[in-house]
């Protein structure tokens, strides 16, 4: 299920391509390598990367036209793209570089220090889309007419046009179980009908009964919830994830979308 996250990394030297490439992929991404304006927007095109990297100065064209390209591009308009360059940037170029790019990063950059910047941005990409996705999922349901309250929510949930499909968790005011689709399945490791067994509590049984019931009562109360969350697998193994919950989605029905967190992006602090 943790696919590894990609990496699209822009340079036309050789050598600096290989020294972020291992340390990238010596934590968990799946790096892919270009060496020109071009030949990066292909493969973005092509490959859909999660992060792109790119230095300034290329052949031809520089990494101010590769930003321009993505940005305008409606499928990958969104993707972080982060400039290592040695330049800096003063007036109307620092401007134009802080509208294209989530990150400017001046050399020299280590990769241990570039990796501490992809980190965060593709976490709040990942963060960013379960919420998206929980807005549409609620406004859908708000378009329903029939059907049970549990069969609405999930529903709407299947109905989300989105590459990946987020796990999703339906749960009751008793914290139990009424809802789970297959991507929950696949990330607590359990079928559908001994998800439908279980309270919220019985994936995180560390947190206890007693404190598990006094946050459900909070999140209740205060109608959201998000950040990281660790659920235990049927073996007693740790699943890392991020979500994001509404309550009230519909009465006695309140919705966790979670995605599954590389290892590449599990945080060692």
């Amino acid at each position: 299920m943790n696919t590894q996250p990609s990496v699209l990394l822009v340079d036309d030297d050789v050598d600096t391509r290989e020294m972020y490439g291992w340390s990238l992929e010596a934590r968990g991404f799946d790096v892919i390598g270009a060496g020109s304006v071009a030949q990066a927007a292909h493969l973005a095109s092509e490959r859909r990367p999660d992060v792109i990297v790119t230095d300034f100065t290329l052949p031809g064209e520089d990494g101010l036209a590769l930003a321009s390209r993505i940005r305008a591009s409606g499928t990958l308009s969104t993707t972080p793209i982060v400039l290592v360059s040695g330049r800096a940037f003063v007036g109307d170029s620092a401007e134009r570089a802080l509208r294209l790019f989530d990150r400017v990063l001046v050399k020299p950059v280590l990769p241990d220090h570039l990796i501490s910047e992809l980190v965060p941005l593709m976490l709040d990409r990942t963060a960013a889309a379960l919420e998206r996705q929980l807005r549409d999922v609620r406004a859908r349901v708000a378009r329903m007419d029939h059907g049970s309250a549990a069969g609405r929510v999930m529903t709407a949930v299947e109905e989300l046009q989105a590459e990946s499909t987020p796990a999703a968790l339906l749960a009751d005011s008793n914290a139990h179980y009424i809802g789970a689709n297959d991507a929950a399945c696949v990330l607590t490791g359990r079928p559908r009908g001994e998800l439908l067994s279980m309270s919220v509590w019985d994936l995180t049984p560390e947190i206890g009964l007693t404190l598990g019931r006094q946050r459900w009562a909070h999140f209740v109360e205060a109608g959201r919830s998000a950040g990281a969350y660790q659920l235990q697998g049927p073996a007693g193994s740790p699943i890392e994830a991020l979500f994001s919950a509404a309550a009230h989605v519909l009465p006695d029905c309140h919705l966790s979308l979670l995605h599954p967190l590389p290892t590449a992006l599990i945080r060692a602090d």
